[in-house]
């Protein structure tokens, strides 16, 4: 709806978009290959981040799945040549976009993400699907203090949303050691169940908060969180 900072959103291009019938609907997914802005790239120590403007976008070859209803809105990024020497001026906090980069990924070498022992803590990223050992996010320095905030789209506006569920939407998804050998990603996929089910009835489950078992609420207490060491900006 507009309401954040323009570069507080991430920005994608659509490359394909896909169906699957469900019922008398259908679930809708585009593959999104993505913009990086200046802070993705300090965040990962890329040095092309020094030359970048406050409002540029560099796009990427990374590609990744995301629902429809994740898409805010339509954007406009302009088009900048460098060597276009009557290219018109560009409108003040207007995206735009020079440079196509490569992006490769790496990940924790010493986590095996073949084999996975129950009693090692490991924590879960939606975004690139793998699994990390807790032990590893701390050797790397990838714990960060602040807690995200979940970004429900606008569809869901005229929706009432507790702050204690929206809680839930962002909680990270761990398993082993004192997590079970299943983990609490149980706890997520009922969360998104109960959004589903407020966005089609207008509100969310009549005592939703009774449907988290006692074991589950202790499960989301005191969990602290990493950034992703294969992702940009990913919390998990």
């Amino acid at each position: 709806d507009g309401s954040l900072p323009v570069m507080s959103y991430w920005y994608g291009k659509v490359a394909k978009i896909y169906l699957k019938k469900r019922a008398e609907t259908y679930d809708v997914w585009l593959e999104i290959q993505w913009y990086y802005r200046r802070v993705d790239l300090e965040d990962v120590g890329v040095d092309l981040a020094t030359s970048m403007g406050d409002y540029e976008l560099a796009l990427s070859n990374h590609k990744s799945f995301v629902d429809i209803t994740c898409v805010e809105d339509h954007a406009m990024i302009l088009r900048y040549d460098e060597g276009d020497l009557k290219q018109h001026q560009m409108p003040p906090n207007t995206p735009y976009h020079r440079w196509n980069i490569k992006i490769t990924f790496c990940r924790c070498n010493t986590c095996d993400h073949l084999l996975y022992t129950p009693s090692i803590s490991q924590r879960y990223c939606r975004k690139c699907k793998q699994w990390f050992n807790n032990t590893c996010l701390d050797t790397m320095g990838r714990h960060v203090d602040r807690i995200p905030k979940a970004h429900v789209p606008s569809v869901y506006g005229g929706i009432e949303l507790e702050q204690q569920f929206l809680d839930l939407l962002t909680i990270p998804i761990c398993r082993g050691g004192p997590y079970g050998v299943v983990g609490n990603g149980s706890i997520c996929s009922r969360a998104k169940s109960m959004l589903r089910h407020a966005r089609t009835h207008g509100e969310l489950p009549e005592r939703w908060n009774g449907i988290l078992t006692e074991s589950d609420v202790l499960q989301c207490k005191d969990i602290s969180y990493y950034m992703c060491p294969s992702c940009v900006d990913v919390f998990c």
